[in-house]
């Protein structure tokens, strides 16, 4: 099932809460994507679009709550979906 909704667990409360964005515009629901914790930020890459991959990386800040869309410059990764990632110094390493 493709989804493009986004939660947090407390684990104080161990209550799920659904992350409202506070502006942007949030990923298509995807399913086989990945998603990276890079300091303050997640970001998504890849995944299957309903029959369809997408190639684009996608940002939500902790902090501020929004969505953006990361720009890629230069050569960049095939698009794949079920894949692994995970950070590594200011970046992000996929297989």
């Amino acid at each position: 099932v493709a989804l493009n909704d986004l939660w947090e667990y407390a684990l104080v409360t161990r209550a799920w809460t659904q992350v409202v964005s506070a502006g942007g515009s949030a990923p298509s629901p995807r399913d086989g994507h990945s998603l990276i914790p890079l300091g303050n930020r997640l970001v998504v890459f890849d995944g299957d679009l309903a029959n369809s991959l997408d190639s684009a990386l996608h940002c939500f800040d902790l902090q501020r709550r929004r969505w953006s869309d990361l720009a890629v410059g230069g050569e960049h990764p095939a698009v794949r979906s079920s894949h692994a990632a995970i950070p590594c110094g200011g970046g992000v390493l996929i297989f």
